[in-house]
């Protein structure tokens, strides 16, 4: 039990322990949630950098990583077909 306190007090002492967060007002993600959630009727997908759509899309969700996005259920973008 004493154990959990320390490793309690220790935690609540950092900046964000969350591997999720509301966006801004604007739809922008904080600088350390850097990946966009954002729920769809094509369903739950997250956008890194990487996505064509990352400036244009408002985030629901913001993540500090892939991982986490797909955790909460998330898929990667879809990239678009270059035969089309």
């Amino acid at each position: 039990m004493r154990n959990i306190i320390i490793l309690c007090a220790l935690l609540s002492g950092c900046a964000h322990v969350s591997a999720r967060a509301f966006p801004y007002l604007d739809g922008e993600c904080p600088w350390d949630f850097p990946v966009k959630g954002n729920d769809s009727r094509n369903g739950f997908i997250y956008h890194t950098y990487e996505s064509k759509y990352y400036d244009r899309v408002l985030a629901e969700w913001c993540f500090t990583t892939e991982d986490e996005a797909r955790a909460y259920g998330y898929r990667r973008f879809k990239k678009p077909n270059p035969r089309r």
